[in-house]
């Protein structure tokens, strides 16, 4: 064996290069202590790398941006290396894997229907985004406040129109330990469907679509990232239950940037998609997506 050891290193030295064999052997070996996960066990294969323990399993992708968090998709904000894991990623990661800790009283939420009055949102035919966002956010609330929840919704009705910055007005007056965006999702492309979930961007990296750059200032929502990050995991596992499962991404909305608590944007379904539409369009499959929501926000305040 030492003689072996001698001639790579005496490569490396010479060549200033590692052997890919070498990298290949070591690939991954410092994921789980970066995940706090150090019993964990690692599997890597030539397309993925896998940290198991009891409690999680991650599958990361190698060379892309791809990962399964506990069977959720997940866009990490940088691309899985070949041989280890963005360092950024593998950090936010490890605190949002912590569960939260108890409250010791009612959490308070806010729920956000998306758009409304005046901005009616996506359509399709009759089917307004305003209103169908409305019913989700009341069949979640209802559900939270008879569980115990100090919940509130940022408009009660599809006539009142709000602005992004009176919707983060009501966050910063009334301080609440979640903020739930609800919206309805469109595409050209008629075949597009499926739930995601949004989280701010980690500071200084861009958002998952293509052109959707890093933002310059510091932000408010950046405080909030792992929480926020727990709670984007938790609804995206409860929705994708009885939807394509679109995955966790990141995006520079203004509500994610500015309220001041832990929040995300859920994208509940494409109007645009045949399947989707009767989902969300139908008294039950409302009822069932805020109960879903609702559900998912009890286990992540209430475990």
């Amino acid at each position: 064996m030492k003689p072996l050891l001698h001639a790579l290193l005496a490569c490396a030295l010479l060549t200033g290069c590692v052997p890919t064999a070498w990298r290949e052997w070591r690939a991954y070996h410092g994921a789980p202590r970066a995940l706090g996960l150090p019993d964990a066990t690692l599997t890597v294969t030539d397309t993925q790398a896998t940290v198991a323990d009891a409690a999680h399993t991650l599958v990361f992708d190698r060379g892309k941006r791809t990962a399964r968090i506990d069977g959720t998709l997940y866009h990490l904000h940088r691309a899985a290396g070949r041989y280890a894991l963005p360092e950024a990623d593998a950090a936010l990661l490890r605190e949002a894997l912590v569960p939260a800790r108890p409250l010791g009283r009612a959490p308070r939420l806010l729920l956000d229907p998306g758009h409304g009055g005046g901005d009616r949102g996506c359509s399709v035919d009759a089917h307004r985004e305003s209103a169908i966002t409305l019913a989700i956010a009341q069949a979640a609330a209802q559900a939270l406040a008879k569980a115990g929840c100090d919940v509130r919704l940022t408009r009660a009705d599809d006539a009142t129109t709000l602005s992004l910055t009176q919707r983060v007005e009501q966050a910063a007056a009334f301080g609440p330990d979640a903020f739930v965006s609800v919206h309805v999702n469109s595409a050209a492309n008629p075949n597009a469907r499926g739930v995601e979930v949004f989280t701010l961007p980690l500071p200084g990296h861009d958002g998952t679509a293509a052109n959707a750059k890093a933002w310059p200032a510091p932000l408010a929502g950046q405080a909030h990232l792992p929480a926020a990050t727990r709670l984007a995991l938790a609804v995206q596992r409860a929705l994708a239950a009885s939807a394509d499962d679109r995955g966790v991404r990141h995006a520079h909305f203004k509500v994610l940037r500015d309220v001041p608590a832990p929040s995300i944007l859920i994208e509940t379904g494409f109007l645009t998609n045949a399947a989707d539409r009767d989902r969300l369009t139908s008294p039950a499959g409302q009822q069932a997506i805020g109960q879903a929501i609702a559900d998912a926000l009890l286990r992540a305040f209430v475990p």
